[in-house]
């Protein structure tokens, strides 16, 4: 299977290539630099799966998380091959329940707003054409290769360099990276009708607290880390959890409970020491 990736350089599109490469499909990643259409055309792929996204810059979220997304439609309407789009559970916004495919977006900034719309894009394709686009929408996706600023690089590195951080309060549906890049291979199959959403995480909301005692569970140590009793962003919810059902009609479950996803995090990570105060 050939299997073109946008948005390889960052954490989900990495393992992401080395999953698909390392079971022995051809895996090429798209050249920012480079016109994606030419790209595509050049390499003619089975499947598309589109990472690319602008998480924290507004100003330049427009163009990766909508107008890349546009390009591919584009290109799929003609081809006829698969597309995956790597959407966000941020999506939902705000809710009081585990939120399932069929929730209600409420997006409350620009990049969820981005991704609810790039997902209604792919949908509206998917049905109009009839084609094989399917969105994955992950929750708190976690292993090896995740931006510093993140939890469990903050706390891998509280643990190993004795590195102070504050852990605010926060509630999250953890999986491994492994798991979801299982769950994206099972969208590569045939039995799926087009544009259909589909959830991946673990069912089970965990607090930043809990993942602390985790880690300290693990490590058999503990680490300066300070509790911070707020929220870092008002709008949080505290309920950020999954609803499984419709996965688990495709036969996904996560292989990885989130000690054992620590363990292995905690043997394959490494990050530099930083000198700044982590949250």
């Amino acid at each position: 299977m050939k299997i073109y990736i946008t948005g390889g350089t960052g954490f989900v599109g990495l393992n992401l290539l080395d999953y698909f490469h390392t079971r022995g499909h051809a895996v090429t990643l798209h050249v920012r630099t480079e016109d994606i259409t030419a790209q595509l055309q050049s390499f003619q792929p089975d499947v598309i799966i589109n990472c690319a996204a602008e998480i924290y810059d507004a100003d330049k979220m427009f163009e990766p998380n909508i107008m890349l997304t546009y390009k591919i439609l584009e290109y799929v309407r003609d081809a006829k091959c698969r597309m995956i789009q790597i959407g966000s559970s941020s999506e939902y916004g705000p809710t009081e329940y585990a939120s399932s495919e069929d929730t209600l977006l409420k997006p409350v900034d620009f990049y969820q707003g981005t991704k609810a719309a790039a997902t209604l894009m792919c949908q509206g394709w998917a049905r109009a054409h009839n084609l094989k686009i399917y969105i994955a929408r992950p929750y708190s996706v976690y292993g090896p290769g995740e931006r510093p600023h993140r939890l469990f690089p903050h706390l891998w590195r509280a643990f190993k360099y004795d590195e102070p951080m504050n852990l605010y309060e926060g509630h999250h549906d953890f999986i491994y990276i492994h798991d979801f890049c299982r769950g994206i291979e099972m969208l590569t199959q045939d039995n799926i009708a087009p544009g259909e959403i589909y959830n991946f995480g673990s069912g089970v909301q965990v607090s930043n607290k809990e993942v602390l005692q985790l880690f300290e569970k693990v490590t058999k140590k503990t680490a300066p880390v300070t509790e911070v009793f707020e929220i870092r962003k008002a709008f949080e919810s505290k309920l950020w959890v999954c609803d499984t059902s419709k996965s688990k009609q495709l036969g996904f479950e996560c292989n990885y409970s989130l000690e054992e996803g620590i363990i292995y995090f905690l043997t394959k990570a490494h990050y530099e020491r930083t000198s700044t105060n982590n949250k």
